[in-house]
């Protein structure tokens, strides 16, 4: 079975993109930017993307790799660098983030995913993407109301530190990087049935001879070294920022300006659904300036000391007499 160029171009593509999200979750880290990039639904979305497509093509990998059988000797030894890989990168997190390491991060569930989907590998190419699309609704069955009963289950389990990897729970642990087998060995599964179908169906001679830009040519030469550039990327750019802020320490924010930041976002946006136009930043602002002008209570409304009794009360105060002041007449 020829190498696809187009595959290592798609997995050079990802690691750039995977670049891109890391750079900016270090520039958000250490405070060179007031967006915090973990909580983002934007940044949060493409990060799903981001492990999405590495786990399509992981699976359309081994489809390729084992077309006319599973080659036991190769595959026990991709699954081996890969775990040791992922490994490294628990070590690396518990000692750079102790408070959220990665423990089941991309790395971890494609070593597991490919283990799993073994017996997939000689399966029908629609039995595989079956098994997938079941795998990707399992969380919508399991966390449906009226199964409350298995969802206490699961929380007691997740307090003694079980099955988390599983992704059985509403919750995940604390971590930079959690990428559950459910519901991403359906991804991954997926994969493995687009790469069946190729196999058996779809123009692989003539997909391997297809002409590459020479643009393209050096996100193939990264996607066919993609495992050492993902383990070194990111300590070669959080050292380089971290480096950075020490050299000049100007450039990055405090935690209170990353703070109030937040907090006019959250206002803002809750105030337009509400269905308020035309004012709500102004009226935000405004509430923003009255809470500095006692920093106690500042730091109280945004979530950087504990709150006190009357603490809401005297937050919703300032907040009605903005809203009233610049309500339009």
């Amino acid at each position: 079975m020829p190498r696809l160029a187009l595959v290592d171009l798609a997995r050079g593509v990802a690691l750039l993109a995977m670049a891109v999200f890391h750079l900016a979750w270090d520039l958000s880290h250490l405070g060179f930017i007031a967006t915090d990039v973990a909580l983002h639904p934007g940044w949060r979305l493409f990060s799903q993307a981001i492990a999405a497509s590495f786990l399509v093509l992981a699976g359309i990998g081994l489809a390729l790799a084992h077309a006319h059988g599973v080659r036991a000797g190769p595959f026990w030894r991709r699954v081996l660098i890969v775990a040791g890989a992922a490994a490294l990168v628990t070590a690396g997190t518990w000692l750079a983030l102790p408070h959220a390491p990665v423990f089941f991060g991309i790395l971890h569930c494609i070593a597991a995913g490919s283990v799993l989907a073994l017996p997939f590998l000689g399966a029908r190419w629609w039995l595989t993407g079956l098994a997938g699309v079941v795998v990707l609704m399992v969380p919508a069955i399991l966390f449906l109301p009226g199964l409350h009963a298995w969802q206490v289950a699961m929380a007691n389990l997740r307090l003694h530190g079980l099955w988390q990897h599983l992704g059985l729970t509403p919750e995940g642990p604390v971590a930079v990087d959690f990428v559950p087998l459910v519901p991403w060995f359906g991804v991954m599964l997926v994969g493995v049935a687009a790469g069946s179908w190729l196999v058996r169906h779809g123009p692989v001679e003539a997909l391997a001879a297809i002409p590459l830009p020479r643009a393209g040519k050096a996100l193939v030469w990264a996607g066919r070294r993609s495992l050492p550039i993902y383990l070194l990327h990111q300590p070669v750019l959080l050292g380089s920022l971290m480096l950075l802020a020490m050299v000049a320490p100007g450039l990055t924010i405090s935690p209170v300006q990353r703070a109030e930041a937040g907090f006019l976002r959250d206002c803002i946006a809750q105030c337009e659904a509400s269905g308020r136009t035309g004012t709500c930043r102004q009226a935000c602002g405004c509430v923003l300036d009255e809470l500095r002008q006692d920093p106690a209570l500042l730091a109280q409304g945004l979530g950087l000391a504990p709150a006190a009794p009357g603490t809401d009360a005297a937050i919703g105060t300032r907040a009605a007499m903005c809203f009233a002041r610049t309500s339009p007449r």
